[in-house]
C-alpha cells in the first residue's frame, strides 16, 4: 500500500499489518511507509514514473473536489500579476504538503 506514516491515519502502522478487524484476514505491507514527501519526489522523478498530472499544477496532496487547491507555497505571481503554481516535487518543506487542502 502507499501510505506513509505522515498520512491522515497511518501514524500507528507498521510495516506489516494484518487487515483492520471485520475485514477478511490479509497482511497488508506498507513499502514506503518511513518516506517523506521529498522521498516520494526523488523516487517518481528520479525513474519517470507517471504521475496525476495535477501535481504539476501546484497540487501537493490531493483529496475531495471541494477540498483540495494548489499548495499556496507553491504560488508565484509574475510581473504582470498572472499567478502560477511550481509543480509539487519543487516544494521544499515536505511538513506543508497538506496546505493544499482547505
Amino acid at each position: 500500500m502507499g501510505n506513509r506514516n505522515t498520512d491522515p491515519w497511518s501514524k500507528d502502522l507498521k510495516p506489516f499489518d494484518p487487515s483492520t478487524p471485520g475485514w477478511p484476514d490479509f497482511m497488508r505491507v506498507f513499502p514506503i511507509l518511513e518516506w517523506d514527501y521529498t522521498d516520494v519526489w526523488t523516487f517518481l522523478c528520479q525513474l519517470k514514473l507517471p504521475y496525476c498530472s495535477l501535481y504539476d499544477a501546484g497540487f501537493t496532496s490531493l483529496g475531495e473536489k471541494n477540498n483540495s487547491t494548489p499548495n499556496p507555497n507553491l504560488k508565484r505571481v509574475d510581473e504582470n500579476g498572472t499567478v502560477t503554481f511550481l509543480p509539487a516535487y519543487e516544494l521544499k518543506d515536505g511538513n506543508l504538503e497538506r496546505d493544499s487542502r482547505v
